[in-house]
C-alpha cells in the first residue's frame, strides 16, 4: 500500500508539496492508496480540488482508495460542509446542504452547467454589490471558463469548489480539469505553434482574444482579470510546471516553475468582500449620465 501523509495545511503555498503528491499517486504500482490527512489542520478549496484531483487519478488508474480523517475537528467539519465526504460516498453523520449564500460544494461538472455558474454568481452577489452588467459579465466569463474546459482539455469533466472566509473576507474559487493542459491545447492551433513553455502559455491565454479555437472568443479569464483588478484580488492559474500568481493587492505578477508537472489545468480565485463599494460597467455609467 501506498501511504501518503498530507501536510498539516493544504493551500496553494504549499503547492509543490501537494503536486509531490499528486505526481507519487498517480505513477504508483501500488493497487491501494491511503490518503492520510490525520495531521491535516487546515484545507482550501486549493487543497480540497488537489486531494480530489489526486483521487480521481488513482480511481481512473483502478486503485483503490482508503481515506483516513483529520483528527482535527474543524478540519473535519470543513470537509463535511463543503461535499468532500458526501462526494466521495463517505459516511459521515450529518451531511450538510450547500448553502448558496456561502458556498459552492465540491462538484464534478460536466460541459457546460449554468445552474453551476449561476450558483457561483449568486455566492459572488452575496458578498458584493453587482450591477447588472457586472454580474452579466462575470457569469459569461464563468460559462466561457467552463467552454475552454471542454474545447481546450480534451475532456468534458471537471471539478468546482468555492467557500466563502468572513474573517478574511474573501471568496475562494477553484476550479481544475485533467486534461492536456493550457500549452499543448494552444500549440494545436498554428497561431500559437512556437509556444515552448508551460509559463508562457499560461500568460498567452489571459490576453483578450487568445483562444485555441478558430472562432472568436477567448474573454473569459480576460474580464475575470479585469474584475479582480479592480477589485484587488487575486488570480493563480497552474498547467503542467507552470504557475503565474497575479496578486492585484501588491501588483506583482509571481511565476513559479513546479518541480513536478500537474496534468491539467488549475485556476483559482481570491476575491475581496466589498459590501461598501458599488461594482459596474464603464457603459452603465455612461447610461445614467
Amino acid at each position: 500500500m501506498l501511504n501518503l501523509i498530507y501536510p498539516i495545511r493544504q493551500s496553494i503555498a504549499l503547492s509543490n508539496t501537494m503536486f509531490r503528491l499528486y505526481n507519487r499517486a498517480k505513477r504508483s504500482q501500488q493497487k491501494q492508496v491511503r490518503f492520510d490527512l490525520s495531521k491535516t489542520k487546515s484545507i482550501t478549496p486549493f487543497g480540497i480540488i488537489m486531494l480530489t484531483s489526486t483521487i480521481a487519478e488513482c480511481t481512473l488508474g483502478e486503485k483503490e482508495c482508503i481515506l483516513r480523517r483529520p483528527q482535527d475537528k474543524k478540519c473535519g467539519d470543513y470537509l463535511n460542509d463543503i461535499g468532500f465526504y458526501e462526494f466521495f460516498a463517505l459516511s459521515h453523520p450529518e451531511c450538510a446542504e450547500g448553502i448558496a449564500t456561502k458556498t459552492v460544494q465540491l462538484k464534478r461538472a460536466s460541459g457546460i452547467d449554468y445552474q453551476l455558474a449561476d450558483q457561483i454568481i449568486t455566492v459572488f452577489d452575496n458578498s458584493l454589490n453587482l450591477s447588472p452588467g457586472v454580474k452579466g459579465s462575470l457569469g459569461m466569463s464563468i460559462r466561457e471558463t467552463m467552454t475552454n474546459v471542454i474545447s481546450h482539455s480534451g475532456v468534458q469533466d471537471y471539478y468546482v469548489c468555492a467557500w466563502t472566509y468572513p474573517a478574511q473576507k474573501q471568496i475562494r474559487l477553484c476550479i481544475t480539469d485533467l486534461g492536456i493542459g493550457i500549452l499543448k491545447s494552444l500549440k494545436s492551433s498554428s497561431k500559437y505553434k512556437d509556444l515552448t513553455d508551460d509559463y508562457d502559455a499560461i500568460i498567452k491565454a489571459t490576453e483578450e482574444g487568445v483562444s485555441a479555437r478558430e472562432e472568436t472568443d477567448g474573454y473569459g479569464l480576460t474580464h475575470i482579470k479585469k474584475f479582480l483588478s479592480v477589485n484587488e484580488g487575486r488570480l493563480c492559474i497552474i498547467s503542467g510546471k507552470g504557475k503565474v500568481f497575479w496578486k492585484f493587492d501588491q501588483g506583482k505578477t509571481l511565476k513559479q516553475y513546479m518541480a513536478k508537472p500537474f496534468r491539467g489545468t488549475i485556476v483559482k480565485l481570491v476575491i475581496n468582500i466589498d459590501k461598501e463599494g458599488y461594482y459596474q460597467l464603464a457603459s452603465e455609467v455612461e447610461d445614467l449620465i
